[in-house]
């Protein structure tokens, strides 16, 4: 077999391979909607919605999640962050099944989780969460 063919059919499949991880990145379900449970240890006191990052010392995607949380709560005095390490907590990690850091619980001012945001979401992802909850007491 000649050079160039052998070399074609190995860029079109490491291209093939590159747009199939690309299309199942996209499709991974990063905002779950609904998760139940209530953590009202973890709420902060005179927050509408509380953020709650489970993250781990080896986790490289905490400190992006860290920054979105920490811009959103400076424009939002309603909103509050707390870190939780699953090292020090690993209780929290398996009531929620964490099986990725970070992974965030979005809680409404009772405690009740109503998102769970697994890796470092986009900042308009994680409003849209803030909302979500903050209009779920609206109509509760």
């Amino acid at each position: 077999m000649d050079a160039l063919p052998a070399l074609l059919v190995i860029v079109a499949l490491v291209a093939l391979a590159t747009v199939l991880g690309l299309v199942l990145r996209a499709r991974s379900v990063r905002v779950a909607e609904g998760c139940g449970g209530d953590e009202h240890e973890l709420v902060v006191p005179g927050a509408e919605v509380t953020l709650v990052q489970l993250s781990s010392p080896v986790c490289s995607a905490c400190e992006a999640m860290r920054r979105v949380a920490t811009e959103l709560v400076d424009s939002d005095a309603t909103v509050a962050h707390r870190e939780v390490d699953v090292l020090d907590d690993p209780e929290i990690a398996r009531r929620h099944s964490v099986f990725s850091t970070p992974t965030t619980l979005v809680l409404d001012r009772d405690g009740h989780v109503r998102t769970r945001l697994i890796g470092a979401v986009r900042p308009a992802d994680v409003r849209a969460a803030v909302d979500a909850a903050r209009s779920e007491l609206v109509t509760a």
